[in-house]
């Protein structure tokens, strides 16, 4: 199955889950490795990754647990902590009132997968967020993950006044969500793509008397990169990583992502650009990194590393590129 829709998150989303799993001995590597990352994807908080590959990872590591619970445990713990992509937001407020359409701005400028909105009446208070993307990966985990957080923030907030039983959740599935956070008979199953949670607006005028110790942005958490151009590193990074075999083209790239080709093709022309345009730049890009380097490799070395069927193509595209053959590129060094 492929999914409609392509997500990037940073791997910050991941931590968490991450945390909590490794701290009960459960083996990343494994749980990486089946949804398409390695070790090195998490390496920087910033780097991004799909949708598809965050709610598969969270999936995995709930069942090599054997612990349907998992997800919405880890975001409980998450929140408790306070979580890190609402440190602006929680500074400048004194209320949930305050807090709550601040934190969605924030968050928004983080994530893809989720588009949060808030309505809100004299009555009842709607936190509202519909997926952007129709999953490839389960979402039994990630719609826990989502109603915990939101449900602990309120638990929190709301103190000595909270009644789980004043709360609604509405989503597709409950089955990870622990009754000790919401009663099943304030569950309301709705085949719809996203969570909603509901509570009684009263609790807006509670303080936001939190104990959280929400640390500084550590140097590169957050890469100073609008989302297209993070977006448009990341492709780039795919293709790179791909671009010594013949065969590699958007239906390849497009099975990576989870997604339809048509899809991962309207996505192209939203950023403007193409996947001919990324992989001419890559390939460009290497094919001038390896003649700096080694001014001596052969055009049927450099046109098999990038994918070329023969030395006459690349050369041909090298001249397109730059205006010069590889020779003449020689010897102008």
């Amino acid at each position: 199955m492929v999914s409609e829709g392509i997500v990037f998150n940073r791997a910050l989303q991941l931590a968490p889950f991450i945390n909590l799993f490794e701290r009960r001995g459960g083996k990343t590597g494994p749980v990486l490795r089946a949804a398409g990352l390695e070790h090195s994807d998490l390496s920087d908080p910033a780097t991004l990754i799909t949708g598809n590959a965050l709610y598969r990872a969270v999936e995995e590591m709930a069942d090599a647990l054997d612990d349907p619970y998992f997800a919405a445990r880890a975001a409980e713990e998450f929140v408790k902590a306070g979580p890190v992509q609402a440190r602006q937001s929680f500074a400048a407020s004194h209320t949930l009132a305050e807090f709550l359409p601040l934190a969605i701005i924030e968050i928004d400028t983080q994530i893809s997968n989720i588009r949060y909105s808030l309505q809100i009446n004299a009555e009842f208070t709607l936190i509202r967020g519909e997926r952007t993307f129709t999953p490839a990966a389960p979402i039994v985990q990630a719609d826990a993950a989502t109603a915990s957080i939101w449900v602990t923030l309120l638990r929190l907030v709301a103190a000595e006044e909270f009644d789980p039983s004043r709360i609604s959740v509405s989503a597709q599935e409950n089955a990870g969500i622990p009754a000790d956070l919401v009663p099943r008979s304030s569950f309301l199953k709705r085949k719809w793509n996203g969570v909603q949670i509901g509570f009684p607006s009263e609790w807006l005028k509670r303080p936001l008397l939190l104990d959280w110790e929400i640390p500084p942005t550590r140097r590169g958490e957050f890469q100073n990169t609008s989302p297209r151009e993070a977006v448009l590193q990341w492709l780039e990074k795919a293709c790179l990583e791909e671009i010594g075999e013949r065969s590699f083209g958007i239906k390849h790239l497009a099975q990576r992502l989870d997604v339809h080709p048509k899809s991962l093709q309207r996505n192209f022309t939203r950023l403007g650009t193409s996947f001919q345009e990324i992989r001419d730049k890559v390939r460009r890009e290497r094919a001038l990194e390896i003649l700096d380097r080694d001014s001596s490799a052969l055009n049927e070395e450099i046109a098999e590393l990038l994918g070329f069927s023969s030395a006459a193509s690349f050369s041909r595209a090298f001249k397109r590129w730059t205006g010069v053959t590889p020779t003449e590129f020689r010897k102008n060094r």
